[in-house]
């Protein structure tokens, strides 16, 4: 009896420690979750915080985009309306030119605000990149323009392709780029398309456009220098993006120079016009700017430069940041004039988003 008294106290104390063990477990395995619960919480809430200041980066640049010219006093009818267009367009460059493919802050502190964060734009024109739907004549297969006129988008392609190819890795670009024309049956969705060649696969980690917070930008990208959204086969060369200037060899964006370039516009503007002839018009209204001679351009590209300056299509790149946390996204904006407003007003549509 003894000896079986004495096996059951010897039961009793391993099952009361393994009661204790296991108990301990729970408490470790709640207390380590427990400790993961509150940043991951607070995580969560800084990510939403952020989406919503990048969501409301899109409204500040379709806000610089909407504003019209300021509304000067009554003018006669007649002549004066193309002087008020002209007026409008020269004042609509003028506030976007200095920030333009350059980043804008805007810093939030939550006794204003109701957050402390930021939130960067970097406003860009489409109408600025070579449209890959407008150089292809999808039905011959082969790049539009003609030998017997003088120019063809095949000479400019085939000039951008050797540029890019000093400038990034790859090779043959080229003759890869001529052989997607010659098989392209259908017009381009995106311009990423291209990477699905394994010559233009450089660019995958490169797709979208990031102004240099450091130092001279360097680095070209893939949707920064091809588009779908330009409303003209032509080229806007006041708004050039910055990847199309580095091909051209024309100054690139730099960092902190946003002062100098307002203090720039009012000389840049002074012989603006919205219709121009380059080969006449060059060396007065964007010699100014880009401090290079049209001659210094590759051969041609004049007749594939836009002659009327009237731009539909823009992007924007925002970053909203909340404490560690950033929401990235670039959106295609439309913009088109209010014709029922009596004042110079603009709708602005967000015609695509991308999470990046």
């Amino acid at each position: 009896m003894k000896q079986i008294k004495k096996n059951c106290d010897g039961y009793i104390m391993i099952f009361t420690l393994m009661i204790v063990g296991a108990a301990m477990m729970v408490v470790t395995y709640v207390g380590h979750r427990g400790s993961f619960y509150l940043p991951f919480s607070h995580m969560i809430f800084a990510r939403e915080q952020a989406k919503m200041l990048a969501l409301g980066g899109v409204q500040v640049a379709i806000a610089q985009l909407s504003q019209g010219a300021k509304k000067e006093a009554a003018a006669p009818a007649g002549g004066e309306q193309k002087k008020e267009s002209s007026n409008e367009e020269r004042d609509f460059l003028q506030r976007i030119l200095p920030t333009l493919n350059r980043w804008q802050e805007f810093n939030l502190v939550e006794n204003i605000d109701g957050v402390d964060g930021q939130i960067k734009i970097c406003l860009m024109c489409e109408e600025g990149k070579i449209n890959l739907n407008r150089i292809i004549d999808f039905k011959k297969g082969v790049f539009r323009g003609s030998d017997q006129s003088g120019w063809n988008w095949k000479v400019i392609i085939q000039e951008i392709c050797k540029s890019i190819e000093k400038t990034a890795k790859g090779s043959d670009l080229f003759p890869t780029f001529e052989k997607i024309v010659k098989d392209a049956k259908f017009k381009f969705n995106d311009a990423t398309e291209l990477i699905v060649k394994k010559e233009f696969n450089h660019f995958k980690d490169i797709l979208f456009y990031q102004p240099p917070t450091t130092k001279k930008q360097d680095t070209l990208y893939l949707t920064d220098i091809f588009t779908v959204w330009s409303s003209s086969d032509k080229i806007e060369p006041w708004l050039f993006s910055d990847s199309i200037n580095g091909l051209l060899g024309l100054p690139r964006v730099e960092v902190d120079d946003i002062k100098k370039r307002k203090e720039q516009i009012e000389g840049w503007m002074k012989n603006f016009k919205p219709r121009a002839n380059w080969q006449q018009d060059w060396k007065t209204m964007l010699m100014p700017v880009y401090g290079k001679e049209l001659r210094t351009l590759p051969k041609n590209i004049d007749s594939m430069l836009s002659t009327t300056f009237a731009p539909r299509f823009f992007s924007v790149l925002v970053h909203g940041k909340v404490g560690e946390v950033t929401q990235r996204m670039y959106v295609i904006l439309e913009r088109n004039k209010n014709s029922q407003s009596d004042t110079p007003e603009y709708d602005v549509a967000i015609k695509k988003l991308y999470w990046l």
